[in-house]
């Protein structure tokens, strides 16, 4: 890929100011803000956020690297054209010996940061690549990031609470203490249609089903599927997956099950707001949103 008119990733500051004022982006799945008890969010909420991940981002840079056009340039590429097709400003990017599944976007609004993984990209074709980057930078452009570190932080994913514990102290605890368990429930509800807006987001960035769902199922299985992703979502019908009583376990998880994903990513492939995005939509008569929206809902079930 040849250099094009990219902001640059020292752009990153200067350009952040002239992007769009907050708001809900036009291919988001709807869904309410996260609610949470009266005082449990200090105005020293963004501070503790931004100390603790840039603890945690020191960590990452020990056995890992920013990318650049001089280090890790394949994925830089990626998330500059993520950065492109979302008209986002481009965030900085650390690509680190990580899983995939501890691939996010982590920080607050005013300041993300994006975490790689070597392992996934390594072994990933560009629409694979494209469709990761894109989905993390969808957090950013749907304005999800605060909500999503606060929500990684009480879940501790990757070790983000034990690092706030050791390096914030008590302060820690003044935020989190009375979040109970109900706002958890608002969280992992949020949390969960929040992933189907970056899945979205994703599928915008390498425009093909295919590669998004072999993307998510790369993730998935921590490696290459030697499987088809309809022959994954067919064995997971097949079983009646939805019927199980642990179906109910979903009601804390941090995203919807994977073949309601991939399902997800089907509907809006075959809509106009898809379409209306700049994505190449699937088959003619396109799903209004509305309909989408009612379409998505139902098969989430308990998202």
């Amino acid at each position: 890929m040849h250099d094009l008119d990219y902001p640059s990733l020292a752009d990153f500051a200067s350009t952040w100011a002239a992007r769009r004022s907050p708001g809900p982006v036009a291919y988001a799945h709807p869904t309410g803000p996260p609610t949470l008890p009266a005082g449990a969010l200090t105005d020293r909420l963004e501070e503790i956020l931004d100390t603790v991940v840039s603890l945690q981002r020191a960590e990452w840079l020990v056995d890992g690297v920013y990318a650049g056009p001089n280090a890790m340039s394949e994925a830089y590429r990626d998330v500059l054209h993520a950065s492109r097709t979302l008209g986002i400003a481009v965030p900085p990017a650390i690509v680190s010996g990580c899983g995939g599944a501890s691939q996010g976007t982590f920080g607050t609004d005013v300041r993300p940061t994006l975490r790689l993984s070597s392992l996934f990209f390594a072994g990933a074709t560009e629409g694979q690549r494209r469709f990761i980057a894109g989905r993390l930078c969808g957090h950013i452009d749907a304005h999800q990031v605060t909500w999503g570190t606060l929500y990684a932080l009480i879940v501790d994913h990757d070790g983000l609470r034990r690092v706030a514990r050791r390096n914030v102290g008590p302060a820690l605890e003044l935020v989190l203490a009375p979040l109970s368990l109900g706002a958890r429930l608002g969280l992992s509800r949020w949390h969960r249609a929040a992933e189907v807006t970056a899945d979205r987001a994703g599928l915008l960035c390498c425009d093909s089903v295919e590669d998004a769902s072999t993307a998510l199922l790369r993730i998935a299985l921590a490696t290459r599927p030697d499987v088809d992703p309809e022959e994954f979502v067919r064995q997971r019908q097949a079983m009646g997956a939805d019927q199980e009583p642990g179906r109910w376990t979903e009601v804390l998880s941090s995203a919807p099950w994977l073949h309601k994903r991939i399902r997800a990513l089907e509907l809006f492939a075959r809509s106009q707001a898809f379409a209306d995005a700049g994505g190449t939509p699937v088959g003619e008569e396109l799903l209004s949103t509305e309909a989408l929206n009612e379409a998505t809902a139902a098969l989430l079930g308990v998202a």
